[in-house]
């Protein structure tokens, strides 16, 4: 066993042994996870890996099913952190278990297996964070989340990252008042827990990171100039937002569109003429100045996030990167 407990296999023990043959394959769990990596590192990460998204690759994720067992995987190349690799996880009675396979675009050789729970928390909330960073007005002052579990938590952490927020609206299908008293003491910023009705009517910036099926209000509650981030629904056949939100948006965003048209609940269950595709932008369009969009006062927009393998090799990469540093392999 390395320092601090890491696992390895095979040869040497440095970052440069990976471009030798017999280099050790480390596996990073889920703690150590946690000790290498915050949220200021989460979202540098996710912004350059989305700046420069066009010098890589990803893979689409690919759900199959047995037996009640969901095996999905979804990966990336991403050149600029000389990385590649495929994150794959499993999905039983709705709990996920998730794994990194990180390899080097130098060499082909294995790097790291890296468990992949506490990163994806991190990655899917950076990633948010720079989409709000990028798209939310300068003076937005109410952050509204609906859900109250590790997503958001991790939201609100990394969102007080990018936004001076001065008060935290939460709500969920019960109004969580315990989660609103977690946050106002972990954060400092006044938070208290309000309807659905009363979030969405309020936020300058509202969040949804729910597992709900069918919209969880009407579009029309949404007042002028509302940055919305809808996260919580990865699949064709769900959805947290209804047709009346996504008609008032005057942009609307996404990390990679081609696998968005796939499986953005949000916006394939439409009705027809309700989203244009050819007017969807991704992410690092709004990062690299070719997104052609110019905002203007009272613009709802609309951050649609399903999660892609970018998110998770660059993510990984840093991992490694820093696992490397502190370990001194």
């Amino acid at each position: 066993m390395s320092p601090a407990g890491i696992a390895e296999v095979g040869g040497d023990s440095s970052y440069a042994a990976f471009k030798r043959q017999g280099a050790k394959v480390k596996l990073i769990t889920n703690q150590q996870v946690a000790e290498l990596i915050n949220a200021d590192d989460s979202i540098q990460a996710m912004r350059e890996a989305f700046r420069t998204m066009e010098q890589g690759a990803q893979q689409a994720r690919v759900r199959t099913s047995a037996g009640g067992v969901m095996l999905s995987t979804m990966g990336a190349i991403v050149p600029g952190a000389q990385v590649a690799g495929t994150k794959i996880y499993t999905t039983i009675n709705g709990k996920f278990q998730f794994v990194i396979v990180l390899f080097s675009t130098e060499t082909g050789q294995p790097l790291a297996t890296i468990e992949a729970d506490t990163m994806t928390a991190f990655r899917t909330a950076a990633a948010t964070a720079v989409a709000t960073d990028a798209l939310a007005g300068a003076g937005a002052s109410t952050l509204s989340v609906i859900g109250s579990g590790v997503q958001a938590r991790s939201h609100i952490e990394a969102l007080l990252k990018v936004r001076s927020f001065k008060e935290v609206l939460v709500a969920g299908r019960t109004v969580p008042d315990a989660f609103a008293k977690e946050i106002a003491a972990q954060t400092g910023v006044a938070t208290k827990a309000v309807s659905m009705q009363d979030a969405v009517a309020g936020a300058d910036v509202l969040v949804t990171v729910t597992r709900a099926q069918t919209p969880l209000f009407s579009g029309e509650l949404l007042r002028e100039g509302t940055f919305v981030a809808a996260v919580g629904a990865s699949k064709a056949t769900v959805r947290e937002l209804d047709d009346a939100a996504i008609a008032r948006a005057a942009a609307i965003v996404v990390e990679w569109k081609l696998q968005a048209q796939q499986e953005a609940g949000d916006l394939v269950m439409c009705a027809p003429g309700i989203v244009d595709w050819d007017k969807v932008a991704e992410l690092g369009q709004a990062l690299n100045g070719t997104m052609g969009y110019a905002a203007q006062p009272g613009d709802i927009v609309i951050y649609k996030s399903i999660g892609v393998g970018l998110e998770d090799i660059a993510m990984a990469g840093m991992v490694y990167r820093k696992a490397c540093q502190k370990y001194s392999w």
